[in-house]
């Protein structure tokens, strides 16, 4: 296996991103490959990720990484878990405010999965950020529920401000942790 390039299958610009960071400091180059994988329907994260990482694998015949995140409100019972993409995509930030408001659980967690596959191999990643839910929205974002979300450690910013002000703050804090991992495991896999 040849350990200077490894795919990542994401049309996620911004994972792309934080996760080429990690994998630069240990000199490894990460190719973003956008696939049209079909995602299965589960509310286990993990077990989307890894449906997706095998289904790249058989696509590709090499190794690649995947990444699936879920968003789990407290207040609501995980939801909405693994359908976060799909509930930033109908929901404004208007609508988390008012979904939101009477909650008295605002505790917010993160789960990130990377899955590496290869022919020989799945190994699964995972970490959680934990973040509570804002009363008002702040800040401006594509992503609706940035805006009403802040992670712990922001001093009440939500992610869209924090984004704003300063994105690799943001990357150094939450989110570089399971990328280093990732980093650090696939370079020991070394011959």
């Amino acid at each position: 296996m040849c350990m200077s390039d490894l795919t990542f299958v994401t049309g996620n610009s911004l994972k792309y991103r934080n996760a080429s960071e990690s994998f630069l400091r240990a000199g490894i180059h990460l190719v973003k490959l956008e696939l049209d994988i079909p995602e299965i329907q589960a509310e286990d994260a993990a077990e989307i990720a890894r449906a997706k990482s095998q289904a790249a694998y058989d696509i590709l015949q090499s190794a690649v990484l995947v990444n699936d995140d879920s968003w789990k409100l407290l207040g609501l019972k995980g939801f909405p878990g693994a359908y976060m993409k799909s509930m930033n995509h109908w929901f404004s930030v208007e609508d988390w405010a008012h979904l939101t408001e009477p909650l008295t659980d605002r505790r917010v967690i993160l789960s990130q999965i990377v899955v590496f596959q290869s022919a020989t191999q799945q190994k699964v990643f995972t970490n959680e950020v934990h973040g509570e839910l804002l009363k008002a929205p702040k800040g401006k974002s594509d992503v609706s529920a940035q805006s009403i979300i802040t992670m712990d450690g922001d001093n009440g910013k939500s992610i869209a401000e924090v984004l704003t002000e300063n994105p690799q703050h943001y990357f150094d804090r939450q989110i570089s942790k399971v990328w280093d991992e990732v980093a650090a495991w696939y370079m020991d896999q070394t011959p």
